[in-house]
């Protein structure tokens, strides 16, 4: 090869080289990814398996501004997560350290920029010379030539593989955004629900989880909690039937149950009825409530007569709804 075409090849390798460099420090981790990647790894102290930056916990929101505090100060990702582990009871990690294949995915393109570093301080100290006994200068040329082939096609793969890996990283969804799409709520403690509720009030997928935080909240009895999410519920204008229908049925129960207030009682459950004419509980509830509350037998004597005229009901609730006719019927008091 003449010394021309080698030096062409060798400032072709030199620009490639320094376009691959280019692309790693570009496609680097900033800041904001390394903040987002070391509160990935952390387990939230107060939540039940979710992340430091998924949770919207007030301790796993300061956890976070203390990781971009020394993100921002340089300290190195280890050593933060480090700190984490040891200032906060029960933060542990929720994922292993780098596994083979991320390694290699941020050491290749290293080893390419090496390897090819090796190729060129191996073609500049071996000159095609024109004095080989053992082979033509035709074909030592030519060998040299797919060399310097191999190496460009090479290093020109390895540039595309590094860039598109980052890229489809860098437009993947952002992380640390808080979400609410949870599957199985039952793992999520009613202080992230109600983080999450209060962080996405005006978002309509967020009725799902007021209801079930509600009802576990009714359950419990804690009345005085459960109240504002219903009620933020059966105001919603975007709230589906049952959804409206549950909250409804809820708010006029502890109206009477936990007040005695039996006119706002009979008033919900009348709306739910507006919404859904075959919902059986809140005939019944307002069937227990014209009895209980003001003293109507007759008007929950019909109630319950056209509950048993649902062929669906269970065989318990058939015979309690049987009971309480038979006893409203004869005047007896509610029990």
């Amino acid at each position: 090869m003449s010394d021309r075409a080698r030096n062409t090849v060798f400032a072709i390798i030199i620009g490639l080289t320094a376009v691959l460099i280019g692309v790693l420090v570009l496609t680097g981790p900033t800041e904001v990814d390394r903040v987002a990647n070391v509160g990935s790894r952390i387990k939230c102290p107060v939540c039940q398996g979710e992340s430091i930056a998924n949770s919207p916990a007030q301790m796993a929101r300061d956890m976070m501004s203390l990781v971009a505090e020394r993100v921002g100060d340089g300290v190195s990702d280890q050593a933060i997560v480090d700190e984490l582990l040891a200032s906060y009871s029960g933060a542990v990690l929720l994922d292993p350290p780098a596994s083979g294949g991320t390694l290699v995915l941020w050491l290749a393109p290293l080893g390419a920029l090496a390897i090819g570093v090796a190729v060129i301080v191996w073609w500049r100290s071996h000159p095609g010379r024109e004095d080989s006994a053992e082979r033509p200068p035709s074909e030592r040329s030519r060998r040299r030539m797919l060399i310097g082939g191999l190496v460009l096609a090479v290093s020109f793969g390895v540039i595309v593989v590094v860039a598109g890996f980052f890229l489809q990283e860098r437009s993947g969804p952002t992380s640390g955004v808080a979400s609410f799409e949870i599957e199985d709520l039952n793992s999520v403690s009613n202080e992230t629900m109600e983080a999450v509720i209060a962080a996405n009030a005006d978002d309509p997928q967020i009725n799902g989880m007021r209801l079930a935080l509600a009802e576990r909240y009714f359950d419990l009895g804690a009345y005085g909690s459960a109240f504002p999410h219903y009620l933020a519920v059966a105001e919603s204008e975007i709230a589906l039937d049952g959804q409206a229908v549950t909250a409804l049925v809820r708010l006029g129960w502890m109206a009477w149950d936990g007040n005695g207030a039996a006119d706002p009682a009979i008033g919900m459950f009348d709306q739910a009825l507006a919404i859904d004419g075959g919902s059986t509980t809140a005939r019944y509830l307002k069937g227990q409530v014209l009895w209980c509350g003001t003293g109507d037998a007759v008007a929950a004597a019909a109630l319950f007569t056209e509950i048993l005229a649902n062929g669906d009901l269970t065989a318990d609730t058939r015979e309690t709804v049987e009971a309480d006719l038979s006893a409203a019927a004869e005047g007896l008091a509610c029990a």
